[in-house]
């Protein structure tokens, strides 16, 4: 695929990380795989900034805009981190806006379109951008919504249909397959096929927080992928690795004390006990890279019934 028909998404981690992998994965669905890119490699030292964040714009017809309720930042002493000429997330808008590319901001719940008079000088023409919603009642239709906006976006060939023998033929193996699986008659072929969709579970963290975690696993492009709340916002997953009935991954936030700043690392190891529909996922979480040192903690997540509303509200307000 040409890299000129590719679509990128800029969002801010603290802010839509779970939101980027979900549409990310929604969209080469309707666009074809290859079609979206997300997340700069790390830049490293030395670098020019500009230079490295246009290189990687370089091949994006369209950038979406992901701005959530904390798409502009915190910095420390109280300052907007989009306020800072170096912000990544601004770098990448700016970027977009004077480049020639389709910009497209997307609205998440719970978000209004920032003003012009609410946006640095070289941002303000964001504002003057259409902007589209998305939000989990109606994904669907939000991101075929979406996807018809987007300018030369390529589209998916459809495959013929599979007629007569053929497709009962599929059909029938597929269909002992599920129940030699559902039955424990034996393994499926694809381990991870068995963590795909929802888990919850409740987890108190050792400074005495309480909250019912969401984890979500889908397929994308063979491989598992998905989200993880912590502290009840959803974090994009990286790092993940599937061992048998063991998953290992990791998430990331940032932990802010007065003016100083650290990136948090969440190690998740997780056990896969029991068989459907009482599947139980046994997980132990370690807490790195902040201010202060955390011990493991131990906890179980479930899985949510398709159709179960989306994940709790936190329980009492984060300290952290």
């Amino acid at each position: 695929m040409a890299a000129a028909e590719r679509v990128f998404i800029s969002y801010r981690r603290d802010d839509a990380a779970g939101y980027a992998g979900r549409l990310e994965e929604a969209l080469e669905k309707r666009l074809g795989h290859g079609s979206v890119f997300r997340d700069l490699l790390d830049i490293p030292p030395g670098a020019d900034f500009v230079d490295t964040i246009r290189q990687s714009l370089s091949g994006a017809r369209t950038v979406l805009v992901l701005i959530g309720p904390r798409w502009a930042g915190e910095a420390p002493g109280g300052a907007r981190r989009i306020d800072d000429p170096q912000d990544f997330v601004r770098l990448e808008v700016q970027v977009a806006l004077h480049g020639g590319a389709q910009v497209i901001p997307v609205l998440l719940p719970g978000t209004r379109m920032p003003a012009e008079a609410e946006l640095p000088e070289p941002l303000k023409a964001l504002a003057r951008r259409n902007a589209l919603e998305l939000g989990d009642p109606h994904w669907d239709a939000d991101v075929d919504r979406l996807a018809a906006g987007i300018d030369g976006a390529p589209r998916r060939a459809r495959r013929p249909l599979l007629v007569g023998g053929v497709l009962a033929a599929v059909l029938v193996a597929a269909l002992a397959a599920g129940v030699a699986w559902r039955s424990g008659g034996g393994a499926p072929a694809d381990a991870a096929a068995r963590f795909v969709g929802s888990w919850q579970g409740p987890v108190r963290y050792a400074w005495g927080d309480r909250y019912d975690e969401r984890f979500e696993f889908q397929r994308h492009a063979g491989e598992l992928t998905g989200s993880a709340t912590f502290l009840g916002y959803p974090r994009a997953i990286g790092r993940l690795r599937v061992d048998g009935g063991n998953l290992h991954f990791e998430t990331h936030s940032i932990e802010r004390v007065g003016d100083s700043s650290k990136e948090l690392t969440h190690a998740y190891a997780a056990e896969l006990r029991g068989q459907p529909p009482d599947e139980v996922l046994a997980f132990r979480l370690e807490i790195s890279g902040g201010h202060s040192s955390n011990p493991p903690i131990a906890f179980e997540a479930r899985r949510v019934p398709d159709a179960a509303p989306a994940a709790g509200a936190p329980g009492t307000p984060a300290s952290r």
